[in-house]
């Protein structure tokens, strides 16, 4: 890792967000052993508290620690986002992949049903599903990723229909090899620094999707803590008290800025390659 650091060049805005995103998934990862306060405990005497050796990030409306929920919102948050995006490429990069080796009447018309899919706004689409079959966290990791696949199938058919049409591919086909081959030898090798790149941005993505629907109440539940339900659970403190909703909205905002700015950095990292 830090010889492809160094090889690629890595400037201080990438070094920052690395470092940064580091520590956010530690703090996520180890939250139980850090011995933080009860997130779920409630002090009616420490209600909107400000940050003090008791309570070093201060307590919320319900005075429970903010400095424990906002670890623990992380772990929720960075989790239905990780899991949202494997979702979205294990199903994205089937489809893509499988469009490519399609007959061409077949393959057009199905790329324009993918078309058709990453044009809908996947906010809007969210709100219609989980308000009809409910939110739970299976639910909101299922919702996001299904939303997010069409944008991998978009990207590994291109990737793939490319790879499909190189003249040692033409010629190996040619000499009897099957689909299934020259997906695997071929294809998925070729493709794994685009979908690196695809899966960075839509991390972000759905953080952020994840986010907005635990503040409209359609994503995570209280009393679970996620940065966008922190948020919503305390917005009608935002003019009176507005430090409390400034944590878990500045968390979210500077991890969604770390993690573009490393897809950024990945991108041109990668770039020779994915030019090849």
């Amino acid at each position: 890792m830090i010889a492809f650091l160094r090889a690629s060049k890595a400037g201080v805005p990438v070094l920052l967000a690395l470092g940064f995103l580091t520590v956010m998934v530690l703090a996520a990862a180890l939250g139980p052993a850090l011995g933080l306060a009860d997130p779920y405990r409630i002090d009616a005497a420490n209600l909107l508290a400000s940050p003090s050796w008791q309570h070093w990030l201060g307590t919320d409306e319900l005075g429970r620690d903010l400095l424990a929920r906002a670890v623990y919102g992380a772990r929720v948050s960075l989790s239905v986002a990780a899991a949202a995006v494997i979702l979205a490429g294990v199903l994205g990069v089937a489809v893509g992949v499988g469009v490519a080796f399609l007959g061409r009447r077949a393959e057009a018309a199905a790329i324009r049903v993918v078309d058709v899919f990453v044009s809908l706004p996947e906010i809007f689409v969210a709100l219609v599903v989980l308000a009809f079959i409910g939110g739970n966290l299976p639910t909101l990791v299922g919702t996001i990723g299904i939303l997010y696949a069409p944008q991998f199938a978009r990207v590994s058919w291109g990737v793939a229909r490319g790879i499909r049409a190189r003249e040692h591919v033409l010629a190996a086909s040619s000499l009897g090899a099957g689909s299934g081959w020259i997906i695997w030898h071929e294809v998925l090798p070729n493709m794994r620094s685009i979908i690196a790149v695809q899966a960075s941005f839509t991390f972000s993505f759905a953080m952020l999707l994840e986010a907005g629907l635990s503040f409209l109440g359609l994503g995570v539940r209280p009393p679970v803590p996620s940065w966008g339900q922190m948020v919503g659970s305390l917005k009608d403190y935002l003019f009176t008290n507005p430090w409390p909703v400034l944590v878990p909205a500045l968390a979210l905002f500077f991890t969604v800025l770390a993690v573009n700015v490393l897809g950024d950095w990945l991108q041109d990292a990668l770039n020779p390659e994915l030019q090849r």
